[in-house]
């Protein structure tokens, strides 16, 4: 039993060095899983799993462009979303949300 857990966690760290590699490779997530099953077949990691390293890197490049603004671009844009909230929910009497 202790032998298939090391085979099974050997084949995991296999697969998610695999899709750390695609992944910087500009793969799309869903041929890298479909590429994945191919080899792997019932021991592949579910789809969900290479995904998730996808939103990881949009998340970490967003993150990023974020760090890069200085802060006049964060002030004027909650600027805006002050004066936007006073004239449809202040000066118009409405909800703030749009129907």
């Amino acid at each position: 039993m202790h032998i298939e857990m090391e085979e099974f966690s050997d084949v995991r760290f296999k697969q998610r060095a695999a899709i750390e590699f695609l992944t910087a490779e500009k793969v799309p997530p869903i041929e890298i899983h479909r590429r994945m099953q191919a080899v792997y077949g019932d021991q592949c990691v579910d789809v969900s799993t290479v995904l998730g390293k996808a939103v990881e890197e949009v998340k970490s490049a967003v993150r990023k462009w974020f760090q890069k603004q200085n802060t006049s671009f964060f002030k004027g844009g909650f600027q805006k979303l002050v004066q936007r909230w006073r004239r449809k929910c202040i000066e118009v009497h409405r909800d703030f949300a749009d129907k």
